[in-house]
C-alpha cells in the first residue's frame, strides 16, 4: 500500500495507457471478426478487394507502337491506308496542305482518310522550311488550323507535329522560338527521326519489327517513320520519296498485327499515345467504398483536363464469387465479365465516381 501512496499519479498514468491499449486491442479484434464474416469482399488471392491499378498501356498491352507517314504522298492513301484498314490498324499521317501532292488529291485527304480512322499530324504547310518567326508561325499554325478544320472535334485539342527535313539554311528559327510556336498552336513534337526512318535507317522487315520487339521487351514505346510506299498499279505523276517496297511493308504490317493480336502491342497514333502516357504518369485511384456487393472508386490525374481526356485502362480486384460486374460511370452502365477475380475497363480521369456492383447473369 505504501507504493500506491507514494506514486498515485504514476499509477494513474499507467492505468490510462493500459486502458487505451485494451480499447485498441478490442477494436482490432472486432474489425478482424467483421472482415472474416464479410468473406471475399475484403481479401482474395489477388490482394484486397477494390485494389486497382492503372494499366501501363491501353487494354493492358505490353508496349505501344506508332506508324508515321510523312509528306502527303499519294501512296499514303493509295497503298498505306487501305493496307492498314484491312488489318484494323491506324497511323499518323503528317500532311503538308500547301504541297502540290496534297492539293491535287485534296479530296482524298479531306473526305476519306480521316474517316477511315487515320490521324493527321502537322508537317508545315509547304515543307520548304521557314524564313523567319512570322513565316514559321504561318507554316506551322496554318497547317494545324487546316487539320482541325478537316477533322471534327474540339477546337482546343492537341495535334502532333513532325519537323520536316529541309536544308540547314532553310530553317531560320531556333529551338526556343519553335517551342513557343508549338505551345501557341497546341502542338506536341513527335519523337526524333534519327534511327527510326524506313529505307533511310531501317531497310528490312526484320529490322523494323525489331523496334516493336524492343518495345515489348522494355514495356515502352517505339515507332517507325515512313515516307513513300511502292505503288505497283496506278502512277499519278508524283514520285514517292524513299519508297518502301511492298514486299517489306506488307509483311511489316502483318508482323505488327500478330503482336497486337497476342496482346503485346498497342498500335496507335502519336497524340493518343502521348495523352495516355501523360495521364497515366500522374494518375491516382482512390478506393472510396468497399462491400460484398459494391465498390466505389475515384480516378484523377494531374494532367490538364482540357487536353488530356483520354480513357485510361483500369484493372480492379472484385470478389471471385462474382461472375459479372455492373460498371456505372456517369449515366453509362456497362456489364463486364469477371476473370480470375478482376475486371478490366476504361475510365476518363476526373469524371466522377466509378461504381462497380455485382452483376446478374446474362
Amino acid at each position: 500500500m505504501q507504493i500506491f501512496k507514494l506514486y498515485p499519479l504514476y499509477l494513474i498514468k499507467i492505468s490510462s495507457r493500459c486502458r487505451d491499449a485494451l480499447v485498441s486491442m478490442l477494436a482490432a479484434c472486432m474489425a478482424t471478426a467483421i472482415l472474416s464474416l464479410s468473406g471475399p469482399a475484403w481479401a482474395d488471392d489477388n490482394g484486397a478487394i477494390g485494389d486497382t491499378r492503372v494499366a501501363h498501356w491501353k487494354d493492358d498491352r505490353t508496349a505501344a507502337f506508332l506508324l508515321m507517314f510523312d509528306d502527303s504522298y499519294p501512296s499514303h492513301w493509295q497503298v498505306a491506308a487501305p493496307s492498314l484498314v484491312k488489318r484494323g490498324m491506324i497511323a499518323t499521317f503528317y500532311i503538308n496542305p500547301g504541297k502540290a501532292e496534297y492539293q491535287k488529291f485534296a479530296k482524298e485527304w479531306e473526305d476519306k482518310l480521316w474517316k477511315q480512322g487515320m490521324v493527321y499530324g502537322d508537317h508545315t504547310m509547304t515543307h520548304r522550311g521557314v524564313k523567319d518567326i512570322d513565316n514559321a508561325d504561318w507554316e506551322i499554325g496554318e497547317a494545324a488550323r487546316i487539320i482541325r478544320k478537316i477533322v471534327p472535334g474540339k477546337e482546343q485539342r492537341l495535334v502532333s507535329y513532325g519537323q520536316p527535313g529541309v536544308g540547314p539554311n532553310d530553317w531560320n528559327i531556333n529551338k526556343e522560338e519553335l517551342k513557343t510556336l508549338l505551345h501557341k498552336h497546341n502542338l506536341i513534337d513527335r519523337p526524333a527521326f534519327d534511327k527510326h526512318g524506313a529505307v533511310y535507317h531501317l531497310k528490312t522487315t526484320d529490322e523494323m519489327l525489331g523496334l516493336a520487339d524492343k518495345a515489348i521487351k522494355n514495356g515502352g514505346m517505339e515507332y517507325l517513320v515512313i515516307h513513300g510506299v511502292e505503288r505497283i498499279l496506278q502512277q499519278w505523276g508524283y514520285q514517292d520519296f524513299w519508297a518502301l517496297k511492298q514486299e517489306v511493308f506488307l509483311p511489316l504490317l502483318d508482323g505488327l498485327k500478330e503482336r497486337s493480336d497476342r496482346g503485346e502491342l498497342w498500335i496507335t497514333d502519336h497524340i493518343t499515345q502521348h495523352q495516355y502516357q501523360t495521364e497515366r504518369d500522374s494518375a491516382e485511384v482512390r478506393v472510396l467504398e468497399v462491400s460484398n456487393n459494391n465498390i466505389k472508386l475515384e480516378l484523377t490525374t494531374k494532367a490538364d483536363p482540357e487536353f488530356y481526356d483520354y480513357p485510361l485502362t483500369l484493372i480492379t480486384n472484385v470478389p471471385k464469387s462474382w461472375k459479372q460486374a455492373s460498371l456505372t460511370q456517369g449515366d453509362k452502365v456497362t456489364v463486364l465479365p469477371v476473370e480470375n477475380g478482376t475486371i478490366k475497363f476504361d475510365a476518363i480521369p476526373g469524371t466522377g465516381v466509378i461504381s462497380i456492383a455485382a452483376g446478374s447473369s446474362l
